[in-house]
């Protein structure tokens, strides 16, 4: 019914460069917040506000990638 986002289209947000595809449930604001750049100006303010880079900012470190490589295996 295209309520929720289909198993094929989920790992888009799993994948590098970690900066699109953030709406997981039903994925029907994922083009225009992606094509607006919202997300990467919300992750902007919250670190002007905070100091904490996001991980989409920097290449993946082993650690976390292989902690998401897993999730996705056991899935």
């Amino acid at each position: 019914m295209g309520l929720l986002v289909s198993r094929k289209d989920h790992p888009g947000h799993h994948q590098a460069p970690y900066n699109s595809n953030y709406c997981v449930v039903s994925g029907a604001w994922n083009k225009v917040l992606d094509e607006s750049k919202f997300f990467r100006a919300l992750e902007m303010a919250l670190f002007l506000q905070f100091g904490v880079r996001p991980r989409s900012w920097n290449e993946p470190n082993s650690d976390w990638a292989e902690e998401t490589e897993i999730s996705n295996n056991q899935a």
